[in-house]
């Protein structure tokens, strides 16, 4: 009896420290498919949507975007640019009810693991994202890169006008290789995809997908903005305020170190916020 109750008591210790073991760190217990719960709220309705992210496809991509989950990048961020078939997200917040761009490259300083480099000896971070997508070097996964699909993830880099080379790791871990730096500039966009058809986009990388039990919280909340639209807007008779989401230029990428400060963009910006609340990582 004593025996077995010291067995049970030594399980317990180990089981405990395990899990303690797996707190505070993403390398500990990492799994193939990390997931992260993310809470949107719109007109004061909170619509929580559960994710599955793919390691093993993306593995980069996947751990910089648990790093700005994990330590709060993300919470309070809106879509800054809205369409019928994206929403892009992962850059600007709303302050005194204007969009206002979030400060991304002294967070990554802290928070983010370097995955790109402006020289070949590593010793100077670009604080971007290495792109894990056919365009960037013919990168390939074995079982096929993930389509976007209705409610997945990809991360979005502005469009670069730029001929600048910035280096990697190398795939089969022989040192580091250049590669163009605008498929390697993605900061911390993402965008939500709508289409309910499956597309393939060598271009970006798409890395996470809505759980099955989610696809009807994203539905509702597309519903809820086409009733406001249609409540707030439809009936207008000025044109100026008819439309939802107005065309709002943006100076964009006010930090990346290769780009004109100058650059600018131009964004469908909702009249009524839609806002990422929080952001939390479930499993790593």
């Amino acid at each position: 009896m004593f025996k077995k109750t010291m067995k049970k008591i030594v399980c317990g210790v180990l089981a405990v420290s395990a899990t303690v073991a797996c707190m505070g760190t993403m390398t500990a217990c990492e799994t193939k498919h990390p997931e992260v719960k993310m809470e949107i709220v719109f007109n004061g309705e909170t619509y929580t949507l559960e994710y599955e992210l793919y390691r093993k496809i993306a593995p980069t991509t996947t751990n910089h975007f648990l790093s700005l989950v994990e330590n709060g990048y993300y919470d309070g961020l809106c879509i800054h640019d809205y369409t019928d078939s994206k929403w892009y997200t992962g850059a600007y917040e709303y302050k005194d009810s204007k969009l206002a761009y979030k400060d991304y490259y002294a967070f990554a300083e802290k928070y983010v693991p370097d995955s790109v480099w402006v020289d070949k000896g590593k010793k100077t971070s670009t604080g971007t994202l290495y792109g894990e997508f056919y365009a960037n070097g013919g990168f390939t996964v074995e079982n096929g890169a993930l389509k976007q699909s209705f409610g997945s993830l990809t991360m979005y880099y502005t469009p670069k006008d730029v001929d600048q080379e910035v280096f990697i790791e190398r795939l089969d871990g022989n040192g580091v290789t250049a590669r163009q730096y605008k498929y390697n500039s993605a900061t911390s966009q993402f965008f939500i995809s709508l289409s309910k058809t499956e597309t393939k986009d060598n271009n970006y990388c798409t890395f996470a997908t809505l759980q099955e039990d989610s696809v009807s919280v994203l539905e509702d909340l597309q519903e809820a903005i086409k009733d406001y639209i249609a409540d707030e807007y439809a009936a207008s008779e000025d044109e100026d305020a008819k439309t939802f989401a107005p065309e709002t230029k943006m100076q964009i990428d006010e930090d990346d170190r290769f780009i004109s400060k100058d650059s600018y963009a131009t964004y469908k910006v909702p009249q009524e916020p839609i806002v990422i609340k929080k952001m939390t990582v479930e499993k790593y």
